[in-house]
């Protein structure tokens, strides 16, 4: 890595990279991505207030593009149809709405259609929206507003960055899981990338120099725009643990073992309390 590719990770990857996979560096997020399915891994993004300023997707920050460092890249043209046919949007892992910010502290932001501009915060922008930190996600009630990816990207902003004042910083790992790729739907020119059949986040806080607070969310991927449980993302939560166990992650394998056991066996709303009404 370059020394700005490794002070990115350093922000972006909170208590350990959770695979051995190469990563893809950017500069609002890292990713883990899987050339077999065609999809990412995962991708682990670090949240200030600041970074939620972001320019209004239009024209050329709507745009999805192939990832130039990526062999075989998808093209976004591969989704093209999907979302009228069985309801597959491009979903972000690394979402859309956390790519803004002045990350080099020189006054200046990405925004649309204006002449001032700043061309490297542009570039944040068009990294978050390259295909490899897509995957196929139903839109309706899951993507799309009111759905559960939706509403749980929604409370990490709302509630949690900006609950106060003064804000808060977040770390969040946000993955697709396949179990069995034989079994699972696949989309695309040539019918190979795979639509994942669960998703998941992990939302991290400090605390103080002691074990972070760890909030996971693992949701199955259908569209239940009936399902009361639609309504409440909180009851999708899981610890640590049972995540692990279910997708052959290491999570914070920074910290201790005798303290990853001691805290990652449970779900602890604790801290969380006060982001939930």
């Amino acid at each position: 890595m370059t020394d700005k590719q490794r002070t990115l990770y350093q922000e972006h990857v909170y208590g350990g990279q959770p695979d051995t996979n190469k990563v893809l560096v950017r500069n609002a997020y890292v990713t883990s991505y899987n050339v077999e399915y065609r999809i990412p891994n995962w991708s682990a993004y670090h949240i200030i207030p600041d970074y939620l300023n972001t320019p209004t997707r239009k024209s050329k920050f709507a745009k999805f593009r192939d990832d130039p460092n990526i062999s075989n890249p998808v093209s976004t043209s591969e989704y093209n149809g999907l979302f009228g046919s069985v309801g597959y949007a491009r979903g972000h892992l690394a979402p859309y709405k956390v790519f803004g910010g002045d990350r080099d502290n020189d006054g200046l932001y990405a925004v649309y259609n204006d002449a001032a501009s700043d061309l490297d915060e542009e570039i944040t922008v068009f990294e978050g929206n390259y295909m490899s930190n897509i995957a196929p996600q139903l839109h309706g009630r899951y993507n799309g507003s009111g759905g559960l990816w939706f509403n749980t990207e929604k409370w990490v902003r709302d509630k949690v960055v900006n609950s106060d004042s003064i804000g808060n910083e977040v770390w969040v790992y946000s993955g697709c899981l396949v179990h069995d790729s034989r079994f699972l739907e696949k989309v695309g020119r040539d019918t190979n990338i795979v639509v994942p059949d669960q998703f998941y986040k992990v939302v991290i806080m400090n605390n103080d120099g002691k074990f972070p607070d760890v909030l996971v969310f693992l949701f199955p991927h259908y569209d239940s725009s009936s399902d009361i449980l639609e309504r409440d993302i909180f009851k999708y939560c899981v610890s640590v643990d049972y995540l692990e166990a279910i997708s052959g992650l290491d999570l914070f394998n920074e910290y201790t073992e005798v303290v990853q056991d001691s805290c990652e066996r449970v779900v602890d709303f604790g801290k969380w309390g006060q982001f939930i009404n």
